[in-house]
């Protein structure tokens, strides 16, 4: 961690602080002492390679690492192993993302199977990004960047293509490091995060972008297969890093709520897609002697009534979580799930990175989650798993009071902007669908109409979005900028072809095929 790594706005209140030695005759010393008088069964083993943890209240005590001086203390600490070059362990590597989950849903269904085995297969971190804003965008900017939002200058869901210009994606640096000696792929059901994917230089080689289909659990059906077919048709000649991306649970949310059945059926509609895949991992692990690191990350939570659904700070919001399976994550079977409260969702990048051998960027929030070894194991890793993890979640806060005015002022001046621009690109949207009607005189006014209403919803986006930028700026974006002044253009990419896709997968990823086939270095569906 570097000595500029920058601390969240506020520090959460309402987390309990760490445990400190006690002194004086006859009273535990130490977190471990006080944990095992507290309790009289373990929870957590020792294990000859992990902290000696002996008691539910120790991985209780743990949770207080999220103080963010205590983490950051941690951070700095953490061994300093030296990040693993690419090889055959580490040579292929999936990340899923599921966007707007909450962990606590997912282990409160045990029909969420397919999750669960995941967890008891990795190390998992209960992590939580109060201090931070719970916006999807800055989010996922800063999973694929590995610097905070704080940093990057995003404040709302507008894809803003010169961010990643000065922030450069994983994406970015695994091609620029190693060309045509990796292949990256992003399947993502929100234009933003293909856009993102395919911004920058050196962009990902194929980005696949899934459309709304006719509901958003069809349309995550479908990302799930094409991540499927994608890692189905991995070449083991070369380094794969693959990204996918789910919004149907993050739908459901805001459609319905947190706490809706509406949302748990989205969840475990992820969940059969999850299995699914991991089938797939499987299939492909054994056939080519290699392995896969698996990382499951989501970018925020949700409330749990219908709403606005998350951009603030209450727990429910800020719960995220990191899920790593592979060598040196736990990943030899069920039954050694591990437990770690350093991970945060900006280390994915850099781990990412370091996984293909490259080096962290100067200058990033995030860490290698292959130095954040303090891990601990649950003696039951059914129940006691589910029960400590559920514990440390209910250990989340909100931060203080200052934090969380700021942090709401800030989500209220940065949605205004971006919920103009949807306005307006939905009446444009229909005035384009009555212009190509051909309706006599109806359809010529519709279509003299659409410049003028861009024009105005412009205008509308300058004002909004130089007040929203100058209160991101009071409020500690130091990212925060004006300009451009116009709005960027929206991304854009082709409706799905599905002819493109079968070519895709069943030709351009047989090498001996693709060599007679023109494939395309870039496939948008």
């Amino acid at each position: 961690m570097t000595a500029d790594r920058l601390p969240p706005t506020g520090a959460p209140a309402t987390v309990a602080e760490t445990a400190q030695p006690v002194l004086g005759a006859g009273t535990a010393t130490t977190p471990t002492e006080l944990a095992s008088a507290a309790a009289g069964q373990p929870l957590v083993e020792t294990d000859p390679e992990q902290p000696p943890l002996q008691a539910a209240v120790a991985v209780a005590a743990l949770a207080a690492v999220r103080d963010e001086l205590e983490r950051n203390s941690m951070r700095r600490n953490a061994s300093p192993a030296a990040a693993p070059a690419a090889s055959p362990e580490s040579k292929n590597v999936l990340l899923i993302g599921v966007d707007g989950t909450n962990l606590s849903k997912v282990l409160s269904d045990p029909a969420n199977a397919n999750f669960f085995t995941l967890i008891q297969e990795s190390t998992t971190a209960p992590s939580s990004i109060v201090g931070h804003t719970t916006i999807s965008n800055p989010s996922w900017t800063s999973i694929l960047t590995g610097f905070w939002g704080e940093r990057t200058g995003v404040i709302n869901n507008i894809f803003t293509p010169w961010t990643y210009d000065n922030y450069p994606t994983v994406f970015n640096q695994l091609e620029g490091a190693h060309g045509n000696g990796i292949q990256t792929t992003a399947i993502a059901n929100w234009d933003v995060i293909a856009a993102i994917a395919a911004a920058g230089a050196n962009r990902a080689d194929t980005v696949h972008y899934i459309g709304p289909e006719s509901s958003w659990a069809a349309s995550d059906d479908l990302v799930g297969s094409v991540t499927g077919a994608t890692i189905a048709a991995a070449d083991r000649d070369v380094a794969n890093f693959v990204f996918s991306y789910f919004v149907g649970v993050d739908e459901a949310g805001h459609a319905y709520g947190g706490g809706s059945q509406e949302y748990t059926d989205a969840l475990l509609n992820f969940d059969r897609n999850l299995g699914l895949i991991m089938q797939q991992v499987r299939d492909w692990e054994a056939v080519n002697g290699e392995t896969w690191t698996v990382i499951l990350v989501t970018d925020h939570g949700h409330q749990p009534q219908r709403g606005l659904g998350h951009g603030f700070q209450s727990p429910d919001e800020t719960g995220t979580f990191v899920v790593v399976r592979g060598e040196g994550f736990g990943g030899s079977g069920p039954g050694n799930g591990l437990i770690n409260l350093q991970y945060e969702i900006v280390d994915v990048t850099p781990t990412v990175v370091t996984l293909f051998g490259g080096t962290v960027r100067p200058g990033s929030d995030g860490t290698s989650m292959t130095e954040l070894t303090n891990n601990v194991r649950p003696i039951d890793n059914d129940d006691a798993l589910r029960a400590a993890l559920q514990d440390i979640i209910g250990m989340n806060g909100y931060p203080d009071i200052a934090t969380d005015v700021t942090l709401g002022i800030r989500t209220i001046f940065a949605s205004v902007p971006y919920f103009l621009v949807d306005i307006v690109d939905g009446i444009v949207g229909g005035l384009k669908a009555v212009a190509g009607q051909n309706i006599f005189l109806v359809s010529f006014l519709a279509g003299a109409a659409v410049g003028p209403v861009e024009f105005i919803g412009d205008l509308g986006y300058v004002v909004t979005n130089f007040a929203a930028q100058i209160v991101a700026r009071i409020t500690g974006v130091t990212g925060a900028s004006i300009f451009p002044l116009w709005p960027p253009a929206a991304p854009d990419f082709a409706p799905y072809d599905p002819d493109q896709l079968i070519t895709m997968v069943a030709v351009c990823g047989d090498p001996s095929a693709a060599a007679a086939t023109q494939c395309p270095a870039s496939i948008a569906v």
